[in-house]
């Protein structure tokens, strides 16, 4: 399967997150502090553009995600006219409430599939290593939004477009096992 988009999003101390998101030679980076819930706000957006689609019923399908920075920050503009292939908008802001310093930084239009896998996919691998109890005690503020991941998740599968990771990592496999215990 070919990604033409790629996302990436670490822990990088206690309450940041740092990460990158490219598409067609075009490349965003971001660090985020714990002041918002960006992997919340990202995923209720996706999850709204298959769960409530509008454009069924001829109505814009549209979903705005904002990402907070230190300054400024990041509006993610995510939307479908037909369900199948995905605009994605990614605007910076250097004041962001000041509308006229915002800039399209990305702007690509990907199947609704592929992008969810990049961002899904990335985050299976994210959760699996860092567990979510180490999630909340580095990120410290709200929990992993994990019926919203989980959700995107399975509509991955029952479309056929999931690929399970190969690497074993055990962070969230011991968090498990200590549930069943």
């Amino acid at each position: 399967m070919n990604h033409p988009f790629h996302f990436t999003y670490n822990l990088v101390a206690v309450g940041v997150v740092e990460g990158n998101v490219s598409a067609n030679n075009q490349s965003v980076d971001f660090r985020l502090s714990n002041n918002s819930n960006p992997l919340h706000d990202l995923l209720k957006g996706m999850i709204s553009l298959v769960f409530e689609p509008s454009h069924i019923w001829g109505e814009e399908n549209i979903s705005w995600v904002d990402w907070y920075e230190e300054t400024g920050g990041l509006k993610w503009v995510l939307s479908t006219d037909d369900g199948h292939i995905a605009l994605v908008k990614i605007i910076r802001y250097e004041d962001f409430f000041d509308e006229a310093s915002g800039q399209v930084v990305l702007e690509t239009s990907i199947s609704m599939l592929d992008f969810y896998y990049a961002i899904i996919h990335r985050l299976d691998i994210f959760l699996k290593k860092e567990g979510l109890l180490n999630y909340e005690q580095k990120w410290q503020k709200d929990e992993f939004p994990f019926t919203y991941f989980l959700l995107l998740k399975k509509h991955l599968i029952e479309k056929g477009h999931w690929i399970p990771t190969k690497e074993r990592l055990n962070t969230l496999s011991d968090e498990i096992d200590f549930l069943l215990t």
